[in-house]
């Protein structure tokens, strides 16, 4: 019995002497010596004995939260704030229920919290992007931890998907040109959906990293789910349309009219070549990306508008015809006729279909005067180019008239407008000459007089 009594006093006496140890280590903490503080609890906690003390632990944290706080510029040789994470889970590991914890309302895991969140938004506000991604990521580690164990405090409780800091986060990689970090971060804004107005764009730019890496089926995943929360159609399908390989041949267009204003001389001459080979490519890679999106959304008006504007410009704009002029004609043509059936109230369609019919009536005219001779043959020819000439002038003013009374009933027109408005009105007066209706004359030269 004696000797059981001697164990158990013996056991009682090394417990005092441990709580008095720390209780040594609370009293430097609670005079702010804190130096002191880790002397002591160093020494406490190389006793193998003590390795599993959670309020050694808890006072481990609590000594290097302040050296985390305190280390403003980052003049530490280790991570101080990890050490007090860190210690802090392993107090909760040995003791759950932890009584330090409890007194203290787990109040040290918020204040890393915080600590990390706002150098990470001083950071940022400096434009220390790289540095601003680092506290971010560790406000997010130790908010994670934080609602793991379900704590919180009176006045603040983490939300179940921080917003606010994945963002900030995810931007702040973004911004240190960090795009491949960045990402991760920014998926969990677009996986949860989330709605609201200033992240739009969240869904565009992880669409635009997946479609630069090839990756289609995640693109049109994030650009569905983009459209579903953000009804804007035109927004969606001009960043569906802007693949990365029209992005690199734009680039390399750019690149090639910087270099020419360089040149001087015969190498500015010859480059030109070069350009013009460039902008083919590239025209037709366009082309060919409106008409992979026309097979996805055939009713889309403003989509087949800008494709019959693009097969426009492919058509006429131009020093010298292409080869295949005729056929681009027609391919342009029908593109029209879509464009305008799906919307018959825009002006414009009209006002590039009347610039179409215009155009091949000047060629029509050249035809005619190309004729030479007066066999009967040659007039049967220029009867028959009459006739062709007449009824493509006829198409032109329908298109004309269209896009003048649609002008014409608008009450505000922008710059350009007036300036289309104006070409079909002189379109009209033209045909009207042509036709000797001087009256008609008369009021559509009154009308274009009126157009301020």
């Amino acid at each position: 019995m004696r000797k059981l009594f001697f164990a158990a006093a013996l056991a009682a006496t090394v417990s005092a002497g441990h709580a008095q140890d720390l209780k040594d280590v609370q009293e430097k903490i609670s005079k702010g010596k804190y130096d002191e503080a880790k002397e002591k609890l160093d020494k406490f906690m190389a006793d193998p004995k003590n390795a599993n003390n959670a309020n050694a632990y808890f006072y481990k944290a609590q000594i290097q939260k302040y050296y985390a706080q305190t280390d403003s510029t980052g003049t530490l040789n280790y991570d101080a704030s990890k050490e007090a994470l860190d210690a802090y889970k392993k107090t909760l590991q040995l003791d759950p229920k932890n009584p330090l914890m409890t007194i203290d309302q787990n109040l040290g895991l918020f204040q890393l919290f915080d600590m990390h969140y706002n150098r990470g938004i001083k950071q940022y506000n400096n434009k220390n992007y790289d540095a601003a991604f680092s506290q971010f990521q560790k406000a997010i580690n130790v908010q994670d931890y934080i609602k793991s164990k379900g704590f919180s405090l009176q006045t603040y409780s983490p939300p179940a998907l921080d917003t606010q800091l994945i963002n900030l986060t995810a931007s702040s990689a973004y911004l240190a040109k960090k795009q491949d970090e960045s990402i991760p971060y920014f998926q969990k804004l677009t996986d949860a959906k989330i709605a609201t107005p200033e992240f739009k764009e969240v869904y565009a730019l992880v669409a635009q990293y997946y479609m630069k890496k090839g990756d289609d089926a995640t693109a049109s995943k994030y650009l569905n789910t983009g459209k579903q929360l953000y009804k804007d159609d035109d927004y969606w399908l001009s960043l569906e349309f802007n693949t990365p390989e029209l992005q690199q041949l734009q680039k390399q267009l750019d690149q090639l009219h910087a270099d020419q204003n360089k040149a001087s001389g015969t190498a500015k001459t010859d480059m030109q070549k070069q350009i013009d080979a460039a902008q083919e490519q590239y025209t037709a890679a366009k082309i060919k990306r409106y008409e992979d999106l026309l097979q996805k959304n055939p009713s889309n008006a403003a989509l087949a508008l800008d494709y019959a504007i693009e097969l426009f410009n492919n058509t006429y704009v131009w020093d010298k015809k292409p080869a295949d002029y005729a056929a681009r004609q027609a391919r342009l043509q029908s593109a029209l006729d879509k464009a305008i059936a799906l919307n018959p109230n825009n002006a414009l369609g009209y006002f590039i279909a009347s610039q179409h019919y215009y155009t091949q009536v000047f060629d029509m005219e050249d035809a005619r005067r190309a004729i030479v001779g007066n066999t009967p043959a040659a007039a049967a020819k220029r009867k028959e180019m009459n006739a062709q000439v007449d009824k493509k002038y006829d198409d032109m003013a329908a298109a004309s008239q269209k896009a003048f009374d649609i002008f014409s009933a608008q009450t505000e027109l922008k710059p350009q407008d007036k300036t289309n408005y104006r070409k079909v009105t002189d379109q009209l007066i033209d045909y009207y000459n042509r036709k000797k209706m001087a009256d008609k004359v008369t009021f559509y030269q009154n009308k274009k007089a009126s157009i301020k």
